[in-house]
């Protein structure tokens, strides 16, 4: 399979290749040197940064909520977690 990887030479040029998967060093397109493979950040998307996931904090709160209208409902008070 190949990818997109950016790869940099010993002199500091930059470059994008599209190599297979397990490609650790290429010769740079500039001056013909090894431009070894550079880390890059992964690429996620989280559903709690959206908005459409609740977080654990909104879980409660809600969780919160329904337990206090549950109390005025049966004038009953119980602790919960």
């Amino acid at each position: 399979m190949k990818v997109l990887n950016d790869f940099q030479c010993s002199k500091g040029h930059t470059e994008e290749y599209f190599v297979d998967t397990d490609t650790k060093v290429v010769l740079c397109r500039h001056c013909g040197n090894d431009a070894t493979k550079l880390l890059s950040a992964p690429r996620v998307s989280l559903e709690g940064v959206s908005g459409d996931f609740p977080t654990a904090a909104d879980a409660w709160v809600n969780r919160r909520n329904s337990h206090i209208a549950w109390e005025r409902k049966t004038g009953r008070s119980e602790e919960w977690a």
